[in-house]
């Protein structure tokens, strides 16, 4: 699969006949070509681009890069096309270039970074707008072993990086593009229970406070029905000022340690990191409120100064909504705001009457095609979530009401820009696939833009010198 939120995801090819285990399976079946064929909005007024920058430098120091994933059994294709001032309206972005690997990890003054434009080889590329053709470019390559799982930039001069089902870190120069070490990860707790068991790292947390990067760790055994294959949270601290590997942080009782969307770290004023761990969608069979705390979502906390969890502290958003009861609950997105504010994508309402008659249909395996097919539809692409504001002090949640419903199992990004929050949102229903603008100040929040064509609105890239 190109698409990496769901390279991120494991494959099976089989349902159960059983209900619960039904719908588990159905989560991990879904590849990323069978997720959405077309989008159709027709909702706001469109938008063109300004007047073309003064040539300065190669590249455009400001401006926006909006993207989109189309996917059918033809192929799948990211379109990238870069505005000088923010998108409104409706975009089309079939009018922009079409790449196979863009993916921006992360976003660092007029640059991004990520895997090759081209999803040919094993390269990180930085991306950026030529300021001639304002086209989406690759502007510096750094070749990799495999595939670029998540990067972090600390400074103008190192950042890190981490590939797909390797237990290492690589250092480099943003700046120059130039490879500067690999950090020894041999102490890192590693899983072999499985033949074809696969260690990973793709979420990078960087704490400025002390110099300190963590590393969760997702092991997976393909073979398996669940996305994470222990029970337990393993976080590899490295001291960036030695370039060392330097304990492990662990807490027993949570899987799953990734955001999914942007991975973004949610690290606060005072140092206070914050792991949000997805559990297992009841992938291991557990559902509803009966289900183990390991398997639900939860948010934990590594105290500011400390390289250890707080073992007294464990978030789950959901469950504050009163929605303990959701089969498979969702916590996702998660992108910090301040003053101990976060953001996420979270379950926000019971199971769609639906999707259960569709569970029964399957389990009972008497569902059609098209029934199987519709009930993909409504997990994968379903309106199941809000995004919602996240006290991490006071471990309360509480739903932004001025933006609708949103698919929070698929493509929840979220970003921060000039002290406003933007969150991508996609609501077949309501003809709604683009981005929310929310001002925190004024609690606040309106639609900026839709893609009307390009298939799936998913990020949003502002450049800043």
């Amino acid at each position: 699969m190109n698409y990496q939120i769901f390279e991120k995801m494991k494959r099976l090819n089989t349902i159960t006949r059983m209900g619960i285990l039904a719908f588990t399976l159905l989560l991990a079946s879904c590849e990323a070509d069978e997720v959405v064929k077309e989008v159709t909005v027709t909702q706001g007024a469109g938008q063109g681009n300004g007047e073309e920058e003064p040539e300065t430098q190669p590249y455009k120091t400001e401006g926006f890069i909006v993207s989109s994933f189309a996917s059918s059994t033809g192929g799948n294709a990211t379109f990238a096309g870069y505005l000088d001032t923010k998108p409104v309206g409706n975009l089309d972005l079939t009018q922009y270039n079409s790449f196979s690997g863009y993916y921006p990890e992360v976003v660092y003054k007029n640059f991004a970074y990520g895997g090759p434009l081209d999803n040919q080889n094993f390269e990180l590329n930085r991306y950026a707008v030529d300021n001639e053709t304002s086209q989406v470019v690759a502007a510096g390559t750094i070749p990799t072993t495999a595939q670029v799982s998540n990067i972090k930039i600390l400074n103008d001069d190192m950042a890190v990086y981490t590939v797909f089902d390797t237990q290492k870190l690589f250092v480099f120069n943003p700046t120059t593009m130039e490879f500067i070490q690999e950090i020894d990860l041999s102490q890192a707790v590693s899983f072999t229970e499985g033949e074809d068991q696969r260690n990973s790292y793709f979420q990078i947390i960087y704490r400025e406070q002390d110099n300190k990067v963590f590393l969760p760790l997702i092991t997976d055994i393909p073979s398996t029905g669940p996305f994470y294959d222990t029970i337990g949270i393993y976080v590899e601290v490295i001291n960036m000022d030695s370039m060392t590997w330097e304990s492990t942080a662990t807490y027993t009782d949570a899987t799953y340690p990734i955001t999914r969307g942007m991975e973004n770290s949610v690290v606060d004023e005072q140092g206070n990191i914050y792991v949000t761990c997805q559990g297992q969608y009841s992938l291991d069979g557990q559902a509803g409120p009966t289900a183990a705390p390991s398997s639900r979502p939860q948010i934990l906390k590594i105290p500011a100064g400390s390289t250890e969890f707080d073992s007294d502290y464990s978030f789950n958003p959901v469950d504050f909504l009163g929605l303990n009861f959701v089969v498979a609950q969702f916590v996702t997105g998660t992108t910090y705001g301040a003053n101990g504010i976060a953001y996420a994508a979270i379950s926000a309402k019971a199971d769609d009457p639906r999707v259960l008659e569709l569970l029964q249909l399957v389990g009972a395996g008497t569902a059609t095609e098209a029934e199987f097919n519709e009930l993909r539809n409504l997990v994968i692409n379903g309106a199941n979530s809000r995004w919602a504001k996240l006290d991490l002090n006071a471990q309360t949640a509480t739903v932004i009401e001025d933006i609708p419903f949103t698919a929070g199992f698929g493509y929840p990004f979220g970003y921060q820009y000039d002290g406003k929050m933007y969150f991508q949102t996609f609501n077949q229903e309501e003809g709604i696939n683009g981005y929310y603008e929310h001002d925190p100040t004024t609690n606040t929040s309106f639609n900026i833009f839709n893609v009307s064509a390009g298939g799936i609105a998913t990020q949003l890239v502002k450049l800043q010198e």
